[in-house]
């Protein structure tokens, strides 16, 4: 049987529930087995690989100080695709940042000394020089004068990771055209409390011709070079699988029912881009938008009864059949953003059963590459699932024994959570759940090659009523756990209102610089809604 859903019934259901004051003590991020840490891109290669600049060896305007800068993140990803992380750090409480790879180019030498607390630059010309030294000897000036320098540097922090310098002081050796900064290492989860980041978002095509070479531009990565140009319109597909073609489950297994799985998997790949904005260590924005691509569940089961005839007995139940993370399907930019993701598979069963029977039943379903759910955390009214309309669903029905009389239904409901922790901040959930229409069947007496229940030649031979409702249900469910000084998300009216908690510290001084743009209010969640209706189709084996 082939059903097509020509309706659908797409049912939104959001729920935002920030629970305050669980956990308000620093935390930073730590990378688990099954994520993608980002390593640091250099922001001039970067520029240059994509054509938005080209390299400048005279641009004496990087040693400057500026109140935001770029941070660009990545990692080769599956059929030549670049996973890409791209942040604007805004300096905390106004304090000014200097981004040493703009301005490496314009050294000869660079050398963090270790621990010793001191940093030293020998620059390629005595005019670097002397504007390195005119443009940050205003630290000289005052005693709480400072600066942020951040280095992506080979001896300047951990490896294949950034890392920020809280610059003090500084003095020269004009001979060797040489600064020495006194430097104290300072942690993300105390300067990275304002920014905007945008992931998932680029794809490298394979080399041509005519392609311009892309060199390495992610920070110790050895034998990782690339070259094309990135097509930054692309999103990265991740791939998903989960079960076995073929491999038996068992389900629910009592003397009078057993159930088992025979043919249960989810295959296929997912699309996810998304956009977070932090103001102060305080959630501002989080939009996340995720589309399958070749999209193929397949449920499959085998049921046997062995009851007396009389009173029927009743089951209902709902199982999840697997649940594991998706190997290398997360994203980190270490010590400040983590995103993984989960896939889920759950069947539910409902029987009414007397008698013996034995039978197989399930579907296929498939979804189109359309179809795709935006998650949008600041305005949940516009959270949406679009495109699921062409979604396909083969139910089968398989009778093998019968003396029984027995009603039963099941659903299959893939699922894909992402779990995302922001340093300081808290931790957020997504999960996406599409319910495969409902498939039913009325099967009473025993079999009849002539026809069961009627003399008619369509009579049913097995009177099995086999009843599929064609409604999808995507299900998009948003969570919210957030430290005490993220009180500023509003709740539903359900939730109790929020402890008042303390603004979290920094332990960087505000020194009367210019600030972040203003933060932008969090709107509470509407209702649960009904977007379309649906309908049903009965059919007779």
């Amino acid at each position: 049987m082939h059903v097509k859903t020509s309706v659908l019934h797409l049912a939104t259901v959001i729920s935002l529930f920030p629970f305050f004051g669980l956990s308000a003590a620093p935390h930073e991020i730590v990378v688990g087995t099954t994520a993608t840490a980002l390593k640091p891109i250099n922001i001039n290669d970067f520029e240059a690989a994509t054509g938005i600049h080209r390299r400048a060896t005279k641009d004496f305007s990087h040693l400057d100080p500026n109140t935001q800068a770029q941070l660009i993140y990545g990692l080769p990803g599956n059929d030549g695709q670049l996973l890409l992380a791209n942040m604007t750090l805004y300096g905390p409480d106004g304090l000014q940042i200097v981004m040493m790879e703009r301005f490496e180019p314009l050294t000869s030498t660079v050398d963090c000394k270790g621990d010793d607390g001191e940093m030293s630059l020998t620059f390629k010309s005595k005019e670097i020089f002397d504007h390195a030294i005119k443009t940050w000897s205003f630290i000289n000036e005052a005693k709480d004068e400072r600066f942020l320098l951040i280095a992506n540097h080979d001896g300047c922090g951990p490896d294949d990771e950034r890392q920020p310098y809280l610059i003090t002081d500084i003095r020269d050796d004009a001979a060797r055209l040489t600064t020495y900064l006194t430097a104290q290492p300072a942690a993300w989860s105390d300067v990275a409390g304002t920014y905007d980041l945008d992931f998932g978002k680029a794809a490298m095509p394979r080399p041509g011709p005519q392609r311009r070479g892309f060199p390495d531009i992610v920070k110790g990565t050895g034998d990782f070079l690339l070259h094309g140009d990135i097509d930054l319109d692309k999103s990265v597909n991740f791939p998903t699988v989960l079960g076995t073609p073929g491999q038996k489950r068992s389900i629910i297994n009592t003397p009078k029912f057993s159930l088992a799985c025979t043919d249960c998997y989810i295959t296929g790949s997912f699309q996810a881009v998304g956009r977070l904005s932090v103001s102060g260590f305080k959630l501002q924005d989080f939009t996340l938008a995720a589309s399958p691509q070749n999209f193929v569940a397949k449920l499959q089961l085998d049921t046997t009864i062995t009851a007396p005839l009389g009173s029927p007995d009743s089951l209902q139940k709902t199982i999840e059949l697997f649940k594991a993370p998706i190997p290398n399907a997360g994203i980190v930019v270490p010590r400040i953003f983590s995103l993984g993701a989960i896939v889920s598979y759950e069947v539910g069963v409902s029987t009414s059963f007397s008698g013996t029977a034995s039978m197989t039943f399930g579907l296929r379903a498939s979804m189109p590459n359309t179809a795709a759910v935006k998650a949008d955390f600041r305005d949940p009214s516009q959270s949406s699932a679009t495109g699921f309309d062409g979604s396909v669903f083969d139910p089968n029905f398989d009778l093998k024994a019968l003396t029984a009389s027995v009603t039963v239904a099941t659903f299959a409901q893939p699922k894909l959570s992402f779990e995302v922790d922001i340093t300081k901040v808290g931790h957020l959930g997504i999960a996406v759940g599409v319910k495969s229409p409902v498939i039913s069947a009325t099967l009473t007496g025993g079999y009849n090659e002539s026809g069961l229940c009627s003399h008619e030649a369509a009579a049913s031979k097995t009177g099995v009523k086999l009843s599929s409702d064609v409604a999808l249900e995507v299900n998009l469910e948003l969570s919210a756990q957030l430290g005490k000084d993220n009180n500023n998300a509003k709740t539903p009216r359900a939730v109790p209102k929020p402890a008042a908690g303390s603004e979290t510290k920094s332990s960087i001084p505000n020194n009367g610089k210019t600030l972040p743009p203003p933060p932008r209010k969090m709107l509470p969640p509407p209702p649960p809604r009904l977007l379309s209706r649906h309908r049903q189709q009965r059919h007779s084996y």
